[in-house]
């Protein structure tokens, strides 16, 4: 197989592409025959498997209904139907959705609404958004500007906003003080210190991944972090924004990960799962006192996209709701996780193994040259495509990040698959997992 050659502008165009023709459950089958699993539900999409009819039966038949119609005169009976399903499954007061095309749609549509919600408090200073360096949020320049992976944002530098930002948290690779392994919220702390130096009068909002997925695969924050978060943000009239893009509809075994610190954001941000990546399908789930400073305030929101709202895509997300729901795909998630959790634990002997962490259905191991001294392997190793080339091989997809102990050295790998993974396919995906921490041990030389 050789890399296309023809019009498709690929991602990367260096890269060999194996063209897939079908999907069933969690496997993908190429055009050469050869069947993968998809370790990483389509990056996190695909949570209820590929080739599901009943999904495919209700977009044809909204698409016979009504396929479009424009949201800035007309609603649409399947949004008015969905809108108080996902309000009912939203933490506390969040009660109003505005729904997009994907999750980087979804974010830039919660810090307008930041931004328009205080300009019509009489607050027209407060515009900048504070975020995490390690996290990712989307590949639109405000989006992009709130990430902080500086791969991704280095050459468009010049076009992003400057969003100031923080230490993520993630106790294996913290460097602040007093932290060593075990949080101490210094991390969180970090805030309120940045909303001083940059003025509280012109902060809007503070965005974070409950669970970090990108910088560090499945960085999980201590009991309290979100908490304090809360309180700094109710302190300075900063709103909190939850990215839960990947972490929605199930993945972690809650509707939405917060569910599990019991703290409300101001506006919750989501995609891939609602749809579980048959359309396009992203959205903000937001709290009554931003609904009500709108009302109050008499001022349409000043901004749209062509597909809110679209009939086919509520369609879609209903029906996901419906199959979520028959078939207890959430509690089959915790039964799964817990499994996933005790094999991953066998992981650890491995001596390129530093670290392993897992949340429902989705796991994150990093590699390292040394176990006691963190070290990781240096970047031209290419310990993380190695280990996706090897699972590969093996008919596994998995994902890998170089550059995640220091943003520029350090690997790990990425498994989160679809969340109806049975117990002897994830059984077997993870003997997959264990023979390639093997070979990579091996050929390390450790």
């Amino acid at each position: 197989m050789t890399a296309d050659k023809g019009n498709l502008f690929h991602r990367n165009l260096q890269q060999e592409y194996p063209v897939i023709v079908r999907g069933e459950g969690i496997y993908l089958y190429d055009q050469e025959g050869r069947r993968y699993i998809d370790g990483i539900a389509g990056a996190g999409n695909v949570t209820l498997g590929h080739g599901r009819k009943r999904i495919a039966e209700a977009m044809a038949q909204q698409a016979e209904t009504l396929a479009y119609c424009f949201s800035a005169f007309f609603t649409n009976q399947p949004a008015l139907d969905l809108a108080p399903r996902i309000a009912a499954l939203a933490p506390g007061d969040l009660n109003s959705c505005y729904f997009v095309s994907g999750g980087s749609e979804a974010i830039e549509t919660a810090f307008k609404l930041a931004r328009q919600y205080h300009l019509q408090r009489g607050n027209s200073q407060k515009h900048k958004v504070i975020s995490r360096w390690r996290g990712y949020h989307g590949a639109t320049l405000a989006a992009m500007a709130a990430s902080g992976l500086p791969a991704q944002r280095n050459p468009f530098a010049p076009l992003l906003p400057d969003f100031p930002h923080i230490a993520a948290c993630h106790p294996y690779r913290c460097a602040l003080a007093g932290c060593e392994g075990a949080c101490n919220l210094m991390c969180a702390r970090q805030l309120e210190e940045m909303i001083l130096q940059e003025g509280p009068e012109t902060v809007s909002a503070f965005v974070a991944e409950p669970v970090v997925m990108a910088g560090a695969a499945v960085a999980v924050p201590p009991d309290g972090y979100f908490a304090e978060i809360r309180e700094i943000c109710d302190r300075y009239e900063v709103l909190f924004i939850a990215d839960e893009i990947i972490t929605g509809f199930g993945r972690t075994g809650r509707m939405f990960a917060m569910d599990h610190w019991g703290v409300v954001p101001d506006i919750i941000a989501f995609g891939k799962a609602a749809s579980s990546g048959y359309i396009p399908l992203g959205g903000v789930v937001i709290s009554d006192k931003i609904r009500q400073v709108f009302s109050d305030g008499g001022e349409p929101f000043a901004h749209v996209f062509t597909y809110v709202n679209n009939p086919v895509a509520m369609r879609v997300c209903g029906t996901v709701l419906d199959i979520i729901a028959e078939e207890g795909v959430i509690e089959h998630v915790v039964e799964m996780g817990e499994y996933l959790a005790e094999r991953a634990e066998g992981f650890k002997q491995y001596a390129c193994v530093g670290d392993v962490r897992s949340k429902g259905l989705m796991m994150g191991i990093e590699l390292v040259r040394d176990k006691q001294t963190k070290t990781p392997f240096a970047a031209e190793e290419g310990m993380s495509a190695r280990g996706m080339s090897l699972a590969l091989a093996r008919g596994l997809h998995i994902s890998g990040v170089p550059g995640v102990a220091d943003l520029v050295r350090g690997d790990d790998l990425r498994f989160y698959p679809p969340l109806v993974i049975t117990r002897e396919q994830l059984g077997e995906t993870l003997d997959i997992i264990d023979e390639v921490l093997g070979k990579l041990t091996r050929e390390a030389g450790l």
